[in-house]
C-alpha cells in the first residue's frame, strides 16, 4: 500500500496497554527501537518530512513512554523508549524494559520493528539483549543503520559488514540512512509500505 506521508498525526503516549490508543482491529503496526541517543524520533520526523512530529532531545534517555503517531490512517508507528542512557536510575531502567515487555507481548497486529544502530558504534550486551527479545517474540526486524553520514563511504561498508557479523540471526535486511542527508529515506519508506494496511 503505496503511502503519501503527508498525513500524520501524534495519538498519544502511554506506558502500560490499558493506556495506549484505540487502533482499528485492521490497522498494522511498526515499531522503532533502539539506543538512547541513536536517533528513533530523529528518523521517524525523516520519515515524515516533518521536524517536530516526534519530539528530540539532545538529553538521551528523555523519552520514558510509548509513543504512537498514525500515518495516513493505513498505519500505526511506535516510537519505544530507548535503552542504555547509564545516567538513568535503575528503577528506570527496570520501568523501561516492563514497558517494552509489555507491548511486545499485548500490541496486536505488530508486523515489523526498525532495529536502529549507530554505524559507528558495534552492537553492545544491550543491542543484544535487545534482539534477543525480538527473536523471543518471534517480531521480525530490519536492521537501521543511522548517522551514515558520519563515515566515509568506505568506512560505510566496512562498519556495515562488521556490525553485522555480530548480529547472531539470519535472514534479516538492512538499510544505511542518514536523516541529514536523506540516504536510504526512499527504500526504508518503500519498505515500510509493504505494512501499510490495504
Amino acid at each position: 500500500m503505496k503511502l503519501v506521508w503527508n498525513k500524520t498525526r501524534f495519538m498519544k503516549s502511554a506506558n502500560v496497554p490499558k493506556e495506549y490508543p484505540k487502533i482499528s482491529h485492521h490497522i498494522n503496526q511498526i515499531a522503532i527501537c533502539g539506543r538512547s541517543n541513536v536517533g528513533k524520533s530523529t528518523l521517524l520526523n525523516e520519515l515524515c518530512s516533518q521536524s517536530k512530529l516526534a519530539k528530540t532531545s539532545k538529553t538521551p534517555g528523555k523519552t520514558q513512554l510509548l509513543n504512537f503517531f498514525e500515518i495516513d490512517e493505513k498505519l500505526v508507528v511506535v516510537d519505544l523508549p530507548g535503552y542504555g542512557f547509564a545516567k538513568v536510575p535503575d528503577k528506570v531502567k527496570v520501568d523501561w524494559g516492563k514497558t517494552i515487555t509489555e507491548y511486545l507481548e499485548n500490541a496486536q497486529r505488530l508486523e515489523l520493528l526498525l532495529f536502529l544502530l549507530d554505524i559507528r558504534r558495534d552492537p553492545n550486551s544491550e543491542d543484544l539483549e535487545f534482539l534477543h527479545w525480538l527473536h523471543h517474540y518471534q517480531k521480525p526486524f530490519l536492521l537501521v543503520l543511522t548517522k551514515a553520514d558520519k563515515v566515509t563511504k568506505n568506512e560505510l561498508e566496512l562498519r556495515t559488514k562488521a556490525i553485522i557479523g555480530q548480529i547472531p540471526y539470519e535472514g534479516f535486511e538492512y538499510i544505511q540512512h542518514s536523516s541529514k542527508s536523506h540516504q536510504g529515506t526512499y527504500d526504508l519508506r518503500q519498505k515500510i509500505e509493504q505494512y501499510a494496511t490495504s
